[in-house]
């Protein structure tokens, strides 16, 4: 068995490189990097709602925030056993659950802003 890290390592190398042949690169790029930041300050549960809103759009485009939540929520899904991550399954975890999770969530965004800052460096863009 691997430990967690590496797999983190293995599977945030892809999903950022899945993101680098997108139209929202930038955007994803932009968000992944403040990712971390974000569930320190605000909690899983408001990130994960953040993220929610802002990847619904009337046409079937995949959002960055869309593709962020995805790609932490694949990232968690061997540990957690979580499909998805939306508000309405955390809601539903008894706290010590979510609080794991919360800690899980803030490892794997490291993991995804280091992918990122590794595989498109500095070519930043500010995000709405």
């Amino acid at each position: 068995m691997q430990p967690r890290a590496v797999q983190w390592l293995q599977r945030a190398k892809n999903l950022v490189r899945e993101a680098a042949d997108t139209r929202v690169r930038s955007e994803y790029a932009s968000l992944a990097r403040g990712l971390p930041a974000l569930l320190h300050q605000s909690g899983l549960f408001q990130t994960i709602a953040y993220l929610e809103s802002r990847s619904r759009r009337a046409s079937n485009n995949p959002t960055a925030h869309g593709l962020v939540l995805a790609h932490l929520a694949s990232l968690l899904s061997p540990f957690t056993g979580m499909k998805e991550l939306k508000t309405d399954e955390l809601t539903q975890m008894k706290l010590h659950e979510y609080l794991v999770v919360s800690r899980l969530s803030l490892e794997a965004a490291s993991w995804l802003k280091r992918m990122v800052e590794i595989q498109f460096g500095d070519e930043e863009e500010p995000h709405a």
